[in-house]
């Protein structure tokens, strides 16, 4: 394995690369926007592909080879057949100049606050578990591969919910205005998007055709080892999952945050459907080899979820490891980054900026001094999102987290029928949108 200041050393040294790509990103947000921008939104939409789609589907493959299937399937079918109702959320969006999930749903059922409150409890809470998830992703990645066990893992986690929370102020709270776009942080995330998708290719090209002669040779091994895993599809539960991915795509904080939000105009969003399903295609097809192989090869001397990290280092290829190690570092931290941006926007919209101008007075003596607290607050919130996280990857056992997870998903997946409901059902009440809403999430 690997000493420990050569992982630190790698680590801070790609912190500090992402800390001058979002500075070159708001330097140069002008010139970016007219020649790049197209390119960079479709690579942002890259940020659903999580420490979940790097190392956790390759897991679910080594033991369940369509297990994980549903998750690349479900925003691809609606990027090939729902793209007209994601085109007009957008663009209904765009035109109220809207920052939320939960500021769409409230100003098509009468702009009720209420509402928007909820909405936003549902997405805090259904997110929680998985913003622990990609902690939990970047610690265990860094344990795995340390060659003595000097720190621990709350030191660990709690130096990176430390970093993430930093980077994320300095770059995504720098006013008042919560309809402020990131170009910094959308050339950041845009990036990484690149690094996990190229570090996963690598080690997909590299383990089906180098170490193995081919996808079927991996297969053909897995199938007549003791091992074996399970071939035959659940169609059922894979169904199921299917339609609970759909819609939890559509109201993913994260997702609507770089679909909808950053977007400056709707014309930049015409590549985006056509990467963005190339983009998912290539974890959907790697992971069940790289799942099947690390079977083969690594069995139960490592993690499942850590194959992605292994396989490499079981072949030698000292680069390619830390490569891999880069990847997961960059699935991880990219969707704690957007979720906590769009998180603390929703909490500041819809909850504390509303408690705070009942208790201030409209007439304010000192308008710079009460710009400052409103900027303080977002910057709080931010930080409040990242460490509660951080509470949750402490006190929910390590091998609880993905079924909670799955669970998470399924608590925003709640939100997507008041969502198509309020383009496609006119005679729809509110009293009926929050019931179903509570209902589902309990």
């Amino acid at each position: 394995m690997f000493p420990n200041w050569l992982l630190i050393t790698l680590s801070f040294a790609y912190i500090v690369l992402l800390f001058v790509i979002a500075y070159l990103g708001d330097k140069y947000q002008h010139k970016l926007y007219k020649k790049s921008q197209v390119i960079i939104y479709a690579l942002t939409l890259g940020v659903y592909c999580t420490s979940w789609s790097f190392l956790g589907t390759t897991g679910q493959a080594a033991s369940d080879i369509f297990s994980y299937l549903p998750i690349y399937l479900g925003p691809i079918l609606l990027f090939l057949f729902a793209w007209p109702f994601i085109q007009r959320i957008i663009r209904v969006s765009l035109k109220l100049n809207l920052t939320s999930i939960a500021d769409l749903l409230a100003a098509r059922f009468g702009k009720s606050h209420s509402l928007a409150i909820l909405v936003t409890l549902v997405s805090l809470i259904g997110t929680m578990p998985y913003i622990a998830l990609q902690l939990k992703a970047i610690v265990y990645s860094f344990q795995q591969l340390q060659m003595e066990q000097n720190f621990d893992l709350w030191q660990v986690g709690l130096a990176v919910s430390a970093v993430l929370a930093g980077f994320t102020i300095v770059f995504g709270i720098r006013s008042i205005d919560v309809t402020e776009r990131h170009p910094g942080i959308m050339l950041a995330i845009a990036f990484e998007s690149l690094v996990k998708l190229v570090a996963f290719l690598s080690i997909g090209v590299f383990v089906c055709f180098i170490v193995f002669d081919s996808p079927v040779d991996i297969y053909q091994q897995a199938l007549a080892s003791s091992n074996k895993p399970q071939v035959l599809p659940n169609m059922a539960a894979m169904f199921g999952m299917l339609i609970i991915v759909m819609a939890a795509f559509l109201s993913l904080p994260r997702q609507f945050q770089v679909m909808v939000v950053e977007l400056q105009d709707e014309k930049d969003t015409w590549l985006s459907r056509r990467v963005f399903p190339i983009y998912l295609l290539v974890f959907a097809l790697f992971a069940a080899p790289l799942g099947m192989a690390g079977q083969i090869l690594l069995g139960d001397q490592v993690p499942t979820d850590a194959y992605v990290l292994f396989l490499p280092w079981h072949e030698n290829q000292t680069v390619l490891t830390l490569f891999s190690f880069l990847g997961a570092i960059s699935a991880a931290s990219s969707m704690v980054i957007i979720s906590s941006i769009a998180l603390s926007t929703m909490l500041s919209n819809e909850i504390v900026f509303p408690l705070l101008f009942r208790v201030v007075k409209k007439q304010q003596a000192n308008y710079e001094r009460f710009r400052l607290s409103l900027l303080n607050i977002r910057k709080v919130l931010v930080l409040f999102v990242i460490m509660f996280g951080y509470s949750v990857f402490l006190l929910a056992p390590a091998d609880t987290l993905s079924s909670l997870g799955e669970i998470a998903f399924g608590a925003i997946a709640q939100l997507t029928p008041a969502l198509i409901v309020a383009f496609y059902w006119r005679r729809a009440s509110l009293l009926g949108v929050f019931g179903g809403i509570v209902v589902g999430f309990l």
